[in-house]
């Protein structure tokens, strides 16, 4: 009988003068015939024949392009694989690309969310558990691995805030009671809240401890608008005086006189400080020498709101008409006529305007030409809010309705939660925030008109809304005063 050795030999003599399908041929009948020990032992043998890692020997441009195609789960998982794969999956190229598809890409520049701070909520009406991000969501490798890459840290927390904005999983501030009259007016910059009254006061507010910071006193009548501008307030009265403050020493630094009657509303933007009131005027001061440059006539009525953009305003009024003007010249370039009612509310840029009126309209019109090219028409009733993006433009109404439109005018989704007048809106990242009568505010999907949550806050009417990406401000005409603010974060 012959020995392994020689039985081998034979073997393989034979086999290497087989041709390739014949040897294919001989390993399959061969496998057949092993047992189950003999099939883990072939396994044992192959595996680190065929466990080939490709990262070792393809070129990195081409491992990058294979590991772009994974989804931020996929990339995570092979993160786990390996250090050789965490190191190529821990790339900022690849998680750019992720937070780009979501739209996350303004949280890793316009706006930091690694340097949100949270505040600690007196209450909480939300039945999921906190939404606050803590550090430990983060994992922090042993020193031989690099830590997480600026991208991939953006597109966790991003991912977090927008599970809690979709899940309605938010905290409640201790609310800001101090006023003593109904609040008008609200800005905010995250850090700081500003609040204006029927009391004649302005009151700074620590937005994370929720402690009055400053009582700005002066105004000899209600406070009817303002603007939080870097370190200065700029606040408008219905004694027809605007006032220039100090944020952080509460000092009035400026009075600019003018206007014969209580001034309505301000912005400031770009150079220019631009003001209307109840005289029918709008006025254009150089901003921050606060210099009066023109005095814009030309509205029969009173002027209801105003836009700024680009050196232009656009303004509506209760003449139904709503006007273009040049800040730089102090013109009126064209006037937009086609509401017969009063014009609520207005968005514009360089090719288009948008706006919405009391005859329950939405008018979409050509600043080329200053025609309307589209009539929206659904709403039921006043249009008192609008907003519009790249993809679709938002209105509320008196007849309870949000209603997304496309630019082409055609009326995509109506929405239905509200019950009372949609008095606000806001539109921002693909989030439509709206509020109104009857204690709510309801959070929708942007783009798709969906409902993500409703939240029940406000004890009356909901007046004023003040929407970031991590929070929400919001004031009811009670008396006294009150201020909500709610954290996504």
């Amino acid at each position: 009988m012959r020995n392994i050795d020689e039985v081998l030999s034979i073997l393989q003599e034979n086999f290497d003068e087989l041709s390739d399908e014949d040897q294919v041929a001989v390993l399959q009948k061969l496998i057949l015939k092993c047992s189950l020990p003999q099939l883990k032992t072939l396994y044992l043998t192959l595996q680190p024949l065929i466990a080939v890692d490709f990262s070792h020997y393809l070129p990195q441009e081409l491992i990058s392009k294979i590991f772009g195609y994974l989804s931020a789960e996929d990339l995570s998982n092979v993160a786990c694989c390996s250090k050789q794969w965490r190191d190529i999956a821990n790339c900022d190229v690849l998680w750019h690309r992720l937070c780009e598809n979501k739209g996350w890409l303004h949280y890793g520049t316009d706006h930091d969310l690694s340097s949100e701070r949270p505040f600690s909520p007196s209450e909480s009406s939300s039945v999921i558990s906190s939404p606050t991000f803590v550090e430990e969501n983060l994992i922090h490798f042993p020193s031989v691995l690099s830590q997480t890459c600026r991208w991939k840290e953006t597109y966790i927390r991003a991912s977090h805030l927008d599970k809690n904005w979709e899940t309605g999983c938010y905290k409640v501030a201790p609310r800001l009671r101090g006023h003593k009259g109904k609040v008008t007016c609200l800005d905010s910059d995250g850090q700081v809240i500003v609040s204006g009254s029927m009391d004649s006061t302005v009151r700074v507010w620590d937005i994370f401890t929720g402690t009055c910071l400053h009582i700005l006193e002066g105004h000899t009548d209600s406070v009817t608008c303002l603007q939080l501008l870097g370190s200065e307030i700029i606040t408008g009265c219905a004694d027809s005086v605007i006032r220039v403050y100090n944020v952080s020493s509460a000092r009035c630094l400026k009075k600019l006189t003018g206007h014969e009657e209580g001034i309505l509303r301000l912005k400031c933007q770009g150079g220019y400080l631009v003001t209307s009131a109840g005289d029918k005027t709008l006025r254009v001061w150089s901003w921050p020498s606060g210099k009066c440059q023109h005095t814009l006539r030309g509205h029969l009525d009173d002027i209801e709101t105003f836009s700024l953009h680009n050196g232009l305003a656009l303004s509506t009024s209760w003449d139904a008409t709503c006007k273009v003007w040049d800040l730089a010249k102090g013109i009126c370039m064209q006037t937009l006529k086609g509401h017969s009612e009063v014009v609520f509310c207005c968005q514009f840029d360089m090719v288009k305007a948008v706006t919405g009126g009391g005859d329950s309209l939405v008018k979409i019109w050509s600043l080329t030409s200053g025609t309307c090219t589209h009539t929206l028409e659904g709403h039921k009733d006043d249009v008192y809010c609008l907003q519009y993006d790249d993809d679709v433009i938002a209105s509320g109404s008196a007849d309870s309705s949000v209603r997304l439109w496309n630019h082409s005018g055609e009326c995509l989704r109506e929405m239905l939660e509200h019950i009372g007048v949609v008095r606000c809106l806001s539109l921002s990242n693909g989030r439509l925030v709206s509020g109104g009568d009857r204690k709510k505010i309801v959070v929708w999907d942007g783009k798709t008109g969906d409902l993500l949550n409703v939240v029940h806050r406000n004890p009356n009417l909901l007046h004023l809304m003040w929407v970031s990406d991590t929070k929400l401000i919001t004031a009811s005409p009670e008396s006294p005063g009150v201020i909500t603010l709610l954290s996504y974060w």
